[in-house]
């Protein structure tokens, strides 16, 4: 046995069974001789469990939700193999690809790469994600069709997830993030200790794509992105942050800003800001007139939903610190 694939889930019951459907199927690889698959169920309350059921896979069920973290870690310790592949369970991997492992041997870690490009327009709100995508990372790195090694000198801006990540099974022990909670950004923290703590590179390899089934319903959406908002700020906005110091100048900026305008103008000329930064952000990120509608009437809700993230991210912190205080004077 070479290989064991590690799915986790948490009510993926719309995805779990196309996903194992794929990694069941491989060509250049035999299931059960070269490779078998645990799946963790991180305590569904939807037909999860009930799905997996019907496939030749280990199912490891977690009573409660207790996050990616935990779940991930579950599954590696259970592992039998050195090399471990993890595969979100929103991920159809093509069908060759546990055959293609092999040539990534010299590699501690590797991760796969999303196939984006076909979902710009699938909804407007994927629209708005994959253009502020590539003016953050830049169009050399996204969409990507090559390889890209991650290092200390462009981690902050090269895309990077555990959608698909082969990696060697006690390296990944080793690099679990000390604090499990579901709010934790456990991605960005794991291959910060790899690149940095550890002085190992990250392959981004272009021949591990994959497709990535997107949330459509509005609802999953929002929830998604909230706790994107929350997780984003557990690593790069907290004290000593990569935006710390840049998301402290910004609120001060726009405190000051709306508070003018309010003193000016009033609640219109507040209004006819935001239309305005809407409008010129919309310009900024949109790479051809087709954009800018779209743009334009998403972008507002995007903020507000990862913004609300954010906040309820600084909410928990800011009042756990002064129960902390309150705490210690007594």
């Amino acid at each position: 046995m070479r290989y064991t694939v590690i799915v986790p889930v948490y009510n993926g019951q719309d995805t779990i069974e196309e996903c194992l459907k794929h990694l069941l199927n491989q060509k250049g690889a035999t299931y059960g001789k070269d490779y078998t698959i645990i799946v963790v169920d991180d305590g569904s309350t939807d037909g999860t469990r009930q799905i997996v059921e019907n496939f030749p896979v280990v199912l490891i069920c977690l009573p409660t939700n207790q996050g990616r973290i935990i779940a991930r870690l579950t599954g590696a310790k259970c592992a039998r193999t050195d090399r471990i592949l993890f595969v979100d369970s929103r991920v159809s991997l093509p069908y060759d690809t546990i055959g293609k492992l092999d040539d990534f041997d010299d590699y501690p870690a590797v991760i796969g790469e999303l196939d984006s490009t076909a979902t710009k327009y699938e909804s407007a709100i994927h629209t708005v994600l994959y253009l502020i995508r590539r003016r953050y990372y830049g169009k050399e790195f996204f969409p990507a069709a090559n390889d890209l090694t991650i290092t200390q000198r462009n981690f902050r801006r090269a895309p990077k997830g555990t959608a698909v990540l082969l990696i060697d099974r006690n390296l990944f022990v080793e690099l679990t993030p000390e604090r499990t909670g579901r709010d934790v950004n456990d991605d960005t923290l794991l291959f910060h200790k790899l690149v940095f703590d550890h002085k190992i590179d990250l392959l981004r390899a272009g021949a591990l794509v994959f497709q990535y089934s997107q949330r459509t319903d509005l609802r999953q959406f929002s929830s998604w992105l909230f706790h994107r908002g929350v997780r984003f700020s557990d690593f790069y906005l907290r004290p000593g942050g990569f935006f710390h110091i840049h998301f402290l100048l910004l609120v001060v900026v726009l405190a000051g800003l709306s508070s003018l305008v309010l003193l000016l103008g009033g609640v219109f000329f507040l209004a006819a800001l935001a239309i305005g930064l809407d409008a010129a952000l919309s310009l900024y990120l949109c790479e051809n007139p087709k954009d800018f509608p779209r743009v334009f009437l998403w972008l507002p809700l995007v903020i507000v939903i990862f913004g609300s993230g954010v906040s309820a991210f600084w909410a928990k912190t800011l009042s756990g610190s002064l129960l902390s205080l309150f705490k210690y004077r007594n």
